[in-house]
């Protein structure tokens, strides 16, 4: 069958609108062919990358909310202290020098956290009602955050102090080099109109939540961003956060099988994070398929 070239089918949605139609009309119907063209592809190649060879990664974390017998961060960093082996030092953080009182009747607060506990090339965070999991850059990979998320976790477990879990979740933010403004904004958008303004040249920032009923993604874009490593190295570019989270009530955490749901949530997390991108984004980080 011959295939119809860009002309020809921007020839044939002109024709099929009504005469009254306006620009805004031309271009929804250009949007919802590019959509369901881009469907049709995504479900032909459907697999996701088991590895980038350019890694956008820059930190990601696992975090548990929680009910508790005792203020946790009064208990866990000595107990997973003892417990866990490598190279360890616990901080305090700053949030931890504020009166519980006031941390109790701040909802900003309730879930902060208190303490962190350096363990090898991860850091562990601690607060009176949640605990996380922090992989900072390098990623070593998901297989090795796996394994530390589930080590940590069955560690307090048997602490046993932790009554009821409200939520967790797995947060990724990507940080995709280039230093074109225009660049980065090819990077998800084919364009940016906000009424009758049509951004090109504007620095912006994009959040949105996307309901996946029992998750949540929440997808916070932003541009023209900058980080700086600890080796020294720096990266401007792209900030691409996906923020994956299951709410889990009355669940009782001693029954709570983290292993039967981990690998769902990380799957789901990136499965949002590559359609965030076009093929071309894709393509760029060079990408291998299992």
């Amino acid at each position: 069958m011959k295939s119809v070239s860009i002309k020809e089918a921007a020839h044939q949605l002109i024709d099929q609108l009504p005469d009254d139609s306006g620009w805004d009309d031309l271009i929804h119907e250009i949007f919802v062919k590019q959509t369901i063209e881009a469907g049709s592809t995504e479900s032909k190649t459907d697999s996701l990358p088991i590895k980038l060879k350019k890694e956008p990664l820059i930190n990601a974390i696992f975090e548990v909310r929680f009910k508790s017998t005792t203020a946790a961060s009064n208990i866990l960093p000595g107990f997973l202290f003892s417990k866990l082996d490598g190279k360890k030092t616990i901080n305090s953080l700053p949030a931890g020098n504020v009166p519980q009182p006031i941390r109790d009747a701040d909802p900003n607060l309730h879930y902060s956290h208190l303490v962190e506990l350096h363990w090898n090339e991860f850091i562990i965070l601690i607060g009176d009602n949640s605990f996380a999991i922090v992989c900072e850059f390098p990623y070593p990979g998901w297989s090795d955050f796996k394994s530390a998320i589930l080590q940590v976790t069955h560690f307090i477990k048997e602490c046993e102090i932790i009554e009821e879990m409200q939520r967790y979740s797995i947060k990724y933010i990507n940080l995709i080099q280039s230093d074109s403004l225009d660049e980065q904004i090819s990077m998800i958008f084919k364009f940016i109109i906000i009424g009758r303004l049509f951004l090109k040249e504007n620095i912006f920032a994009f959040k949105t939540e996307i309901p996946d009923n029992p998750y949540i993604h929440i997808v916070n874009i932003v541009s023209s961003a900058r980080a700086k490593f600890k080796n020294g190295h720096e990266r401007n570019g792209l900030v691409v956060e996906i923020d994956t989270i299951a709410n889990t009530p009355t669940q009782e955490f001693k029954h709570w099988n983290l292993s039967n749901h981990i690998d769902k949530i990380h799957t789901l997390n990136k499965k949002i994070f590559f359609k965030c991108l076009q093929p071309a984004t894709i393509a760029s980080m060079e990408p291998i398929y299992g």
